[in-house]
C-alpha cells in the first residue's frame, strides 16, 4: 500500500499514480496480432484451433444450441434467476430514459435534421476467468435492444468448452439467441473479421484482460469498438467524516478483481486515511479472494491526504477514475465540480457493487483515465447519427454564394459551380 501527502508529492510519483504504471498493452498486443491475423486469414480453422487449445472446446460446434440456452433456466437456482431478472428491469428502467438524439427543424434555406439508426449488429464479449460474469450480459445486451440492434453475438470463454448456465440464462432473458463458447483474442477477430460461423459484427463491446483489449485495439481500425478496458478501479473521495469501514469494503470490492485492480482514496482527513488504511489491511486478512486482493493491494490501494476538498476534486478529475465514490457530507452539491469519471457514486449509502449489477447504471465503463474523454456504455454506443437537409429555393438564394466564396478560398472550385449552378437554375 502507498501513502501520500498532495502538496509533498514529486512529479514522478503523481505521474505513477495518473498513468496506473504496470499495465502495459503493448505485450498484450504481440500476443493479440498474430492470432488475429491467423484469424483474419484463416477464419474457423483458425477460431477453433485457439479455442480447442484456449477455451477447451470439444469437437467443432462452436454455437451454443437453442436448446441448451433455453434449458440454462431449469439449471440456475431461481434465486439467482430472480436476481437477474429484477437487475435486467432496473437496467432497462435507467437506459430507457436516455433520449434520443433524432430531430426535424426547418428554417428559411429549408429542412434540416437529424436521424438516429440503430447499428444492424453488434458482439458482446463477455469475460471468463475466475467469474461468471451473467451481469455483463445484461450491462451489453440491454442498452443494445432498447438502441434497436437487431442481431446481437455474443461470445465468452468456455469452461471445458462448455459456457456456464447463468450466463447462458442472462442471455436468454435478453432475447439472445446467439452464442458462442469462443474467448480470447480469436473471439475478437472472429467477431471482427466474420467467418463462415460467425457473420461479421459493426461493433465489439464488453470488457475483458489485457490480450482482450489490445486485440480490440488491433481491430478497431475494421470494427467499431467501445473503448480499451484497463483493471477495475475506484477512487474514494471523502471529507472527515467519511467511514473508514466503508470505504475500505469498496476498496476491497474492487482489489477483488484483479492483481492490478487500483483503489484509491483521497481525503482531506489524514485521520480517515490512516483507519481506512488499518480497516483494509484488516479486510485483507480475512477475504476469500485474499491472494488477488493482496497482490493488488500492495501497488494499488493508494492513500492521498489533501489540504481540502477542492484540491481532492481536482485531482479526482485529473485520474478520472472509472467508478467515484464520494463519501462527503452533502455530496450532491459536489455533483456540477465533476468532470471527469466513468461512474460516479454519491454518499456513503451508494456502494459501487450496486452499479455493478442492479442500480441500473451500466457497469462496462472506461478505465485508466479514458474517462476524460469517453463516457460510459449507453444506449447511444448502438446508435448512427445521420443528418439531412432539404435545400428550399430560398435556401439556395441564400447560400449558394456563400459556397462560391468559402469553396474557392479552399481551392475547390468544383464545389463552387456545383452549388451556384443550383442559383442559376433558378435565374436570380
Amino acid at each position: 500500500m502507498l501513502t501520500f501527502e498532495l502538496s509533498e508529492m514529486t512529479a514522478e510519483e503523481t505521474r505513477s499514480v495518473l498513468e496506473r504504471e504496470g499495465v502495459d498493452l503493448v505485450a498484450a498486443a504481440e500476443k493479440a496480432r498474430p492470432i488475429i491475423e491467423d484469424v483474419r486469414s484463416r477464419g474457423d480453422v483458425a477460431v477453433r484451433r485457439y479455442a480447442k487449445r484456449l477455451d477447451g472446446l470439444k469437437g467443432e460446434q462452436m454455437r451454443v444450441s437453442e436448446m441448451e440456452l433455453r434449458s440454462a433456466r431449469n439449471r440456475v437456482p431461481r434465486v439467482l434467476l430472480d436476481a437477474l431478472r429484477v437487475s435486467k428491469l432496473r437496467i432497462e428502467s435507467f437506459h430507457k430514459r436516455q433520449e434520443s438524439m433524432q430531430f426535424q427543424y426547418q428554417d428559411e434555406c429549408g429542412t434540416f435534421g437529424q436521424r438516429m439508426v440503430p447499428l444492424r449488429r453488434v458482439g458482446v464479449y463477455v469475460p471468463g476467468g475466475s467469474a461468471d460474469y451473467a451481469s455483463t450480459v445484461l450491462m451489453a445486451s440491454v442498452p443494445a435492444k432498447i438502441a434497436g440492434v437487431k442481431e446481437i453475438a455474443l461470445c465468452t470463454p468456455g469452461r471445458g468448452g462448455k459456457v456456464p448456465d447463468v450466463i447462458l440464462a442472462a442471455a436468454y432473458l435478453c432475447g439472445m439467441s446467439e452464442v458462442y463458447a469462443i474467448g480470447g483474442a480469436h473471439a475478437i477477430a472472429a467477431m471482427a473479421y466474420g467467418t463462415a460461423t460467425i457473420e461479421k459484427v459493426q461493433k465489439i463491446v464488453g470488457p475483458g484482460g489485457a490480450v482482450v483489449t489490445a486485440a480490440k485495439l488491433l481491430v478497431r481500425n475494421d470494427c467499431d469498438i467501445d473503448f480499451l478496458a484497463g483493471p477495475s478501479e475506484v477512487l474514494v473521495l471523502a471529507d472527515a467524516k467519511g467511514d473508514p469501514e466503508l470505504i475500505a469494503a469498496d476498496m476491497l470490492a474492487q482489489l477483488e478483481h484483479d492483481p492490478q485492480a487500483r483503489a484509491v482514496l483521497v481525503t482531506s482527513s489524514k485521520r480517515v486515511a490512516d483507519e481506512t488504511k488499518k480497516e483494509l489491511e484488516r479486510k485483507l486478512q480475512m477475504a476469500e479472494r485474499t491472494e488477488i486482493a493482496s497482490k493488488a493491494a500492495a501497488k494499488g490501494a493508494i492513500f492521498i491526504v489533501t489540504e481540502d476538498m477542492d484540491a481532492a476534486m481536482r485531482f479526482s478529475n485529473a485520474y478520472a477514475p472509472e467508478h467515484l465514490l464520494m463519501d462527503v457530507a452533502g455530496p450532491m452539491k459536489w455533483l456540477d465540480k465533476i468532470e471527469s469519471a466513468g461512474s460516479v457514486f454519491l454518499g456513503s449509502n451508494s456502494s459501487v457493487p450496486f452499479g455493478d449489477y442492479c442500480s441500473g447504471t451500466n457497469h462496462i465503463l472506461p478505465t485508466k483515465g479514458v474517462a476524460r474523454m469517453r463516457s460510459t456504455l449507453c444506449v447511444y454506443d448502438f446508435l448512427k447519427t445521420i443528418p439531412y437537409q432539404s435545400i428550399s429555393s430560398n435556401g439556395v438564394k441564400k447560400l449558394a454564394g456563400i459556397v462560391d466564396i468559402l469553396a474557392r478560398s479552399e481551392g475547390l472550385p468544383a464545389h463552387a459551380e456545383a452549388a451556384m449552378a443550383r442559383k442559376r437554375r433558378l435565374k436570380v
